[in-house]
């Protein structure tokens, strides 16, 4: 089982000997490597019992020397001691076993190894110099204990070979030798054993890495689905769908499974210029406001985030969508609920006021006229004390049905209070609007109700907006004189404002 890791164990120092510096991440390394360290110790355990097995033939050309009993003593322990130790390999489980392992297989092997160069020929010279480098190279152990017992192994070696009666005269050089090649030997081991847990630890940190992001892509997934809103990326070029959650999938539906997604066939092209230029502008597009025409024909208002980002080298467009249909349906109807008369369905007195102030800038501008009347249904009490005050919700209801149909497209009627009512009449001089005016009484004359026995009349006052004036306030309480005027000298009149003599009665019906 491989030990775990994290990313301190895994960034550790290494020494000068080098090995990992902190313990556990040396541990760490020995047990991931210890398969390899088990293979390498039985390859090395079958080639000492095959070699010496191999030699021990050639070792009969000393038969009847005393180095002959002592070589094949000495090949006997090595083979024996490998055969056994390779034997137990089986049942190493740690570094630490494997350990205990090759120390004890050194320090039988080597004494038995050193007295097989005893004798001064070639190949035990060769040997001698080459089985220090089976116990600097190939007996895994920790640093301490391969040089302990490559150096262990050339000085028994060279005494060996050198202790015979006489001594070469180039045993000087052969010692010099040894030193440079244990020196060597041990700068080799260094090198190699720092490369390779360079190695490992980029790897295990490579690992470590990829496993985070492979985590953190799973939470990612996840929010994403737990995201109620669409979520789509996209190519930025070719409109590829790269990603998308199952909310998008609901949303846009079929449409998701074509081979390109084009955003702007459903927010259209005029709202689509808007945000590509916000994103080659600044990279990215938030409380983006759009219309979006989905598939079957249904729109849906939405609120739109938008950034560029590159996916695995290739240019895309983040989409989040956020459905405010039902904000902005709410957002009309308190609109419309703060603009409108409960009662009647008419604009109420505050959008009159709103729009006449539009109204006079532009009638200002373009130097046109502009009129307004104040209309005021005749005695109104006595229709709710003779007839009830449904009769008389009744009576206002219906006079406000007539004035939608009768007003042109650019008027406005608005009920300002109770029975009375303003108009606004854009394009219109005091001529046109006193003719307008007796036609409309006229016609409310002429109305008639079930409930209601009695026909109903109106007042009007007529007044123009002056010049210089910036709100419907003057022109409104001129009006409003005019129909006090009208209701006095008899009701059912239409009057217009005279600056002269304060109310005239031109064209009293």
């Amino acid at each position: 089982m491989k030990p775990a890791y994290n990313s301190a164990m895994l960034a550790g120092p290494l020494s000068r000997c080098g090995e990992f510096a902190l313990s556990a991440s040396e541990a760490a390394y020995r047990e991931e490597h210890l398969p390899e360290f088990l293979r390498y110790v039985r390859v090395a355990f079958c080639c000492a019992v095959f070699l010496n097995l191999l030699f021990l033939f050639s070792d009969w050309r000393f038969y009847g020397h005393t180095h002959f009993y002592f070589a094949i003593v000495s090949r006997a322990v090595i083979t024996i001691t490998s055969l056994v130790c390779l034997a137990a390999s089986r049942g190493v489980r740690s570094f630490r076993h494997l350990e205990f392992l090759n120390i004890a297989w050194s320090c039988l092997v080597i004494p038995a190894s050193a007295i097989l160069v005893s004798p001064h020929t070639d190949i035990a010279l060769l040997v001698t110099f080459i089985l220090p480098v089976i116990f600097y190279l190939v007996i895994p152990l920790p640093f301490r204990w391969t040089l302990f017992f490559g150096l262990a192994c050339s000085a028994a070696a060279l005494g060996a070979y050198m202790s015979s009666s006489p001594v070469p005269g180039t045993g000087l050089g052969l010692v010099i030798g040894m030193v440079m090649s244990n020196t060597v030997l041990a700068l080799v081991l260094i090198q190699s054993s720092r490369l390779r847990r360079l190695e490992w630890s980029a790897a295990q940190a490579e690992h470590v890495a990829n496993q985070e992001l492979s985590e953190r892509r799973d939470v990612l997934q996840k929010i994403l689905k737990a995201i109620p809103a669409p979520f789509l990326i996209t190519a930025r070029d070719t409109g590829e769908l790269i990603q998308a959650n199952d909310t998008a999938r609901q949303y846009f539906g079929a449409d998701l499974l074509k081979s390109q997604f084009q955003i702007e066939r459903y927010i259209g092209q005029s709202d689509w210029a808007k945000l590509d230029q916000r994103l080659r502008s600044d990279g990215q597009a938030s409380g983006f406001e759009a219309r979006l025409h989905l598939p079957g024909g249904s729109a849906r208002d939405v609120l739109l985030a938008a950034t560029d980002m590159v996916v695995s080298g290739t240019k895309a467009l983040l989409t989040v969508f956020v459905d405010i249909t039902l904000r902005k349906e709410i957002e009309t109807m308190m609109e419309k609920l703060a603009n409108t008369d409960a009662l009647s369905g008419l604009p109420n007195r505050a959008r009159f006021f709103t729009v006449a102030t539009a109204e006079i800038r532009r009638a200002q501008r373009y130097n046109r006229p502009l009129a307004v009347f104040m209309v005021d249904i005749d005695l109104f009490k006595r229709i709710n004390d003779a007839y009830g005050h449904d009769a008389g919700d009744l009576a206002l209801k219906e006079f406000a049905q007539l004035c939608r149909t009768w007003v042109r497209s650019q008027d406005l009627v608005a009920r300002l209070g109770g029975e009375e009512f303003g108009f606004l009449l854009p394009e219109t001089d005091a001529e046109t609007a006193l003719a307008l005016a007796n036609r409309l009484r006229a016609e409310v004359e002429s109305m008639r109700m079930d409930k209601i026995l009695t026909p109903i009349t109106i007042s009007i006052g007529i007044s123009e907006v002056m010049a210089g004036e910036v709100t419907v306030d003057a022109a409104l309480s001129r009006a409003d004189q005019a129909l006090y005027a009208a209701k006095k000298s008899g009701r059912n009149r239409a009057l217009l404002y005279d600056c002269a003599t304060q109310a005239s009665n031109i064209g009293v019906q």
